[in-house]
């Protein structure tokens, strides 16, 4: 009997050493994965900032009017009647299949 509950209990102790193993490299693995995914971010984050400071030495207004005399495109301040909602641009289709794909999807369109 003895023998018996000794070689269950050695057989536990392996079984329960094998399942340690694996949830150790399991989360180890897991561990490696976060520290890639936060690297990425971070670096993701570096490429936000740097998009971000060009984006704002590019739209200077200084440089932009210099580019504008430079090529000659005589641009203007925006007019506030020139600002539109979206709804108000009027659907151009490419062709006529477009046309004829537009009638019959959207509702209240008309051709004039």
């Amino acid at each position: 009997m003895t023998r018996l509950l000794f070689i269950s209990v050695l057989i536990l102790c392996i079984f329960t050493s094998f399942v340690l193993y694996f949830l150790s490299y399991d989360s180890k693995n897991i561990k490696r994965e976060i520290s890639q995914v936060k690297t990425a971010i971070e670096n993701e984050k570096s490429d936000i900032e740097t998009l971000h400071a060009e984006l704002s030495l590019l739209s200077q207004p200084d440089r932009i009017q210099n580019l504008s005399n430079q090529f000659g495109l005589e641009l203007e301040p925006v007019n506030v009647t020139q600002i539109r909602k979206i709804e108000d641009i009027p659907l151009k289709p490419a062709n006529k299949v477009m046309d004829e794909l537009i009638q019959r999807s959207l509702i209240g369109y008309t051709s004039e």
